[in-house]
Parts: structure tokens; C-alpha cells; sequence
């Protein structure tokens, strides 16, 4: 699944916003929940991959997401407002059971009487820095909660 992640924990990270580097869309598969991708390839033609039942999105040559787009430095997402779930999330990882990286503190929070689990991937640019991630998790849990739920 392209490159390896860095997750550390949300506290360690305590900052992030997107800089709209692009590197997330160059670097990544993005996997697709099958409702995402028939809804995308009923509006944009084989934009998903189906590999062993499950669904990715379709890469340019260069290897870069389908609808990755560029202003000179600055890049942006032809379907953003329709993004998949996955792309909303990143870089943010939540689990139910801490991962077995650094200290499981540094990543719990309190969801609806569970201790989950928010990660950060440090390989991001935007990490570290711009929007307090603590203002940024209850919109970062939610969303996941309807990731989950999607089938």
C-alpha cells in the first residue's frame, strides 16, 4: 500500500494543518469503501480499482491520485467537496486498541465513555504545526465514525 506511515500520538504532534503540499496524494493508495466507488466511477468513468474485492482509487502515470492537480506549488483536489472519507481523515489515524508505537498516552482520548486511540502521521508536513489537533478531534472522531459505518 505505497509508503509506510509514522504514526505518533496526537499529544506528541499537538498541531497540524494541511499545507497543501500534496505529498499524501503522491505517496499513498487510497483505499475506497464500495459505496465510494461506485458513486465516483458512476460520475467520473474507472476512476477505482477493484483488486481481491477491494477498491482503490486509480493512479496517473506518474503515480500520483487520479485527481491530484497543481497551481504551481500549491495543490489542490479536482473533487475535493467529494473526497473520499480516507483523504478527509488523513493524516489522522484513530483505533480502538493503541498501536504498538511510543507511549499509548500520548494517543488516547475519550469517546462516548471508550478510550480510543488518535494517531498523527509524522511524515505529513503539517505536523507539528498550525491548529491546536485537540479543537481538531471531536470533527476528526466523527468523521471516523461514519468511515467505520460505511459499507
Amino acid at each position: 500500500m505505497g509508503k509506510v506511515h509514522n504514526y505518533i500520538g496526537w499529544r506528541e504532534a499537538e498541531r497540524w494543518k494541511c499545507t497543501r503540499c500534496g505529498k499524501c496524494c503522491e505517496k499513498y493508495i487510497v483505499p475506497l469503501k464500495f459505496s465510494e466507488a461506485l458513486t465516483l466511477t458512476r460520475k467520473y468513468g474507472p476512476v477505482a480499482l477493484n483488486v481481491n474485492g477491494k477498491y482503490y482509487l486509480t493512479k496517473k502515470a506518474d503515480g500520483s491520485c487520479i485527481f491530484l492537480n497543481r497551481k504551481g506549488p500549491i495543490a489542490y483536489c479536482s473533487i475535493y467537496l467529494e473526497r473520499p472519507i480516507c483523504c478527509k481523515l488523513y493524516p489522522f489515524h484513530i483505533t480502538r486498541r493503541p498501536l504498538k508505537v511510543g507511549n499509548p498516552k500520548s494517543a488516547e482520548l475519550k469517546w462516548r465513555g471508550e478510550n480510543i486511540y488518535l494517531y498523527v502521521d509524522s511524515t505529513c508536513p503539517g505536523t507539528g504545526s498550525g491548529y491546536p489537533i485537540r479543537s481538531l478531534a471531536s470533527k476528526i472522531i466523527q468523521l471516523w465514525g461514519r468511515y467505520k459505518s460505511i459499507p
